[in-house]
Formats: structure tokens, sequence, C-alpha cells
């Protein structure tokens, strides 16, 4: 019981409230136009995440993503994809990738390894501008 309940706190902290969200000096970095973030991909008992699992940005926002994939277990390498911004990078164990991109749309969009589609998941949320 008490690892269903330690892995319910992963998944709620790895695609909720430990999101990157806007602050004040956020405000001044959005006024340049560029957003960035560093994410690790992380196993926890089997269950593969990037976290933070939710990034939000701003309509118009340059956004750049340092990708560390931290997943001891095989296979040594996987994926980060958002299909409508065009991005698809591999990204091997011990390795830092780095994605960037103009967000150019607004919406809730599905982050997810092209590679092994069933896990490490998330989400990019593009507010208005």
């Amino acid at each position: 019981m008490a690892n269903k309940i330690l892995l319910l706190i992963l998944i709620f902290f790895g695609f909720g409230l430990n999101s990157k969200i806007y602050s004040e000096e956020d405000h001044t970095a959005h006024q340049a136009g560029v957003r960035e973030f560093s994410i690790v991909a992380i196993e926890y008992r089997g269950t593969k995440v990037w976290v933070p699992g939710t990034l939000i940005v701003r309509k118009g926002d340059k956004v750049k993503i340092k990708l560390i994939n931290n997943i001891n277990s095989d296979p040594n390498t996987h994926g980060f994809a958002i299909d409508e911004f065009g991005i698809k990078k591999v990204v091997a164990r011990g390795e830092i990738e780095t994605v960037e991109f103009s967000a150019d749309k607004e919406g809730l969009f599905t982050i997810y390894c092209q590679l092994h589609p069933a896990h490490i998941g998330g989400q990019l949320l593009v507010l208005k501008e």
C-alpha cells in the first residue's frame, strides 16, 4: 500500500504541482522572449517520467529545454517528442541534449517518448501572449 502511495505522489508531483509556472522574475524573462527549462528523465519502481512533467510558456516565447536522461535501467536511450512543434530528440543515459523552438500556437500539447510511447509522458501548456 505504501508503495502505491509513493508512486501516486511521484506521478502527481511529476505531472502536476512540480510544473514550472510563472513568477515575477519569469515576467522579466518573458519580456526578453526566452523560456529555459532543465528536465530530467527518472525512473521510480519501473515508472519512467520527465520531471517536471508540465512546462508552461506563453505564445511567442522562444523555448529552450535541456534534457537529461538519468534512467539507469535498459534501454539506455529515451525520446522527447512534441509533434506539434516538430520536436523529436533521443537522449542517451547520462547525456544532455537540448531542443529549441518557438511556441507559435496556443494549447495543451503532449510530450512523449517517441521510442517507447507507453512511458515518459508530460505536457506543454502554451498560454495566450
